[in-house]
């Protein structure tokens, strides 16, 4: 059953789309909205598959908030609901799966649902022909995730421009966007000509090894085809969407996932902010499961993804906190000290520090 809201400024539209949805066992409605900014809100901290949205409102658009919705979750359908079909090339060019007109009829409405339907089971059926993509830890494209062999490009641009629309997730980017982002100091007409070069670069790479279908373009828009590709960063994403929600198993899958930071080795200004964000994501998911142990009996195991958050970042003093208490625990007070000691002396001689008086004080009160 796919989980839905709806957005339109006016109530009886929305209490037409409530009784709509009532009539279609596919559909579970978890709220509908007056206010974009509200819906906004409610997706930040909750899972939803389809989002119905008018697109003249009064505070933002629909096509504002589509993009803004996307931005907190790549993963949520979009079906613009509208009066006027003039909308219908910028509503696609949002990213939208579906665009459905006033006032509603039960035959179109039961159709974009067919639709939907019909996508989301062929996004989810197992395919052996994509291409596997690694972002977290070293960049690498193969063929399988089997294969030794890296797929090469031409030229360094070229792969930086497929890391790029990648990291966009399939939403379209526009040639100046990818302009601004690649060639950001270059002269306009020789940036353009180093785009075009590097697209058929790109295109006849993977056209050689039978992809003919990856690199997308829609005028002036491009995008990847992310369903041809594996990719651990897109997986990752959609796994720490919510991390406190996770099971242990759940949690344990998700971590396999991050064997690194993101795009490491590639100074890319565009991806910083998610290699910090997608960082934090993998500490938290790392406290999260580390509870998930202790709750579990699992004190060894637990103590393992604690150490996991110090390798990471050793001023994570929460961490050694747990790990000092729980080995307290099970060990005696001098072998205690001596891990502590282990650590104080690898903080001195990694950053000149020292830990805090409280974690001090904390350690000798043991």
């Amino acid at each position: 059953m796919f989980q839905v809201i709806a957005v339109d400024d006016e109530q009886n539209a929305l209490n037409r789309f409530e009784r709509m949805i009532s009539q279609d066992d596919r559909l579970s409605l978890l709220k509908t909205f007056t206010d974009p900014l509200d819906a906004l809100e409610f997706v930040k901290n909750n899972h939803i598959d389809i989002a119905f949205l008018d697109i003249e409102m009064p505070q933002m658009t629909g096509l504002e908030l589509a993009e803004n919705l996307l931005d907190y979750n790549p993963y949520i359908e979009i079906v613009f609901v509208t009066a006027y079909n003039q909308y219908a090339l910028e509503a696609f060019r949002a990213h939208a799966t579906g665009y459905l007109l006033k006032p509603l009829s039960r035959e179109d409405f039961t159709n974009q649902i067919d639709i939907m339907e019909k996508k989301l089971k062929k996004e989810h059926t197992p395919k052996d022909d994509r291409l596997y993509v690694s972002c977290l830890g070293s960049f690498s494209i193969r063929k399988s995730p089997e294969d030794g062999e890296n797929i090469r490009f031409r030229t360094s641009k070229a792969e930086e421009l497929l890391a790029f629309l990648i990291h966009s997730e399939g939403r379209p980017r526009s040639k100046d966007m990818i302009l601004d982002n690649l060639w950001p100091d270059a002269d306009i007409d020789k940036a353009a000509n180093n785009f075009r070069v590097t697209c058929t670069y790109i295109r006849s790479t993977l056209a050689d090894l039978g992809y003919l279908d990856i690199l997308l373009r829609d005028h002036d828009d491009y995008s990847v085809n992310i369903s041809r590709i594996n990719c651990d960063y897109i997986e990752f994403r959609k796994k720490v969407n919510n991390v406190g929600a996770l099971t242990l198993d759940e949690s344990q899958a998700a971590i396999t996932l991050y064997k690194g930071p993101y795009l490491e080795n590639r100074f890319y200004d565009w991806a910083e902010d998610a290699r910090g964000w997608l960082e934090n994501r993998y500490i938290e998911l790392l406290y999260h499961i580390g509870k998930l142990c202790v709750d579990a009996g699992r004190i060894d195991a637990a103590i393992g993804h604690y150490e996991a958050v110090l390798k990471v970042d050793l001023y994570e003093e929460n961490a050694i906190r747990e790990i000092i208490r729980l080995k307290s625990g099970k060990q005696s007070p001098a072998a205690v000290r001596e891990y502590f000691d282990h650590y104080c002396n690898k903080l001195y001689e990694e950053y000149g520090s020292e830990p805090s008086k409280d974690l001090k004080n904390m350690v000798n009160s043991l």
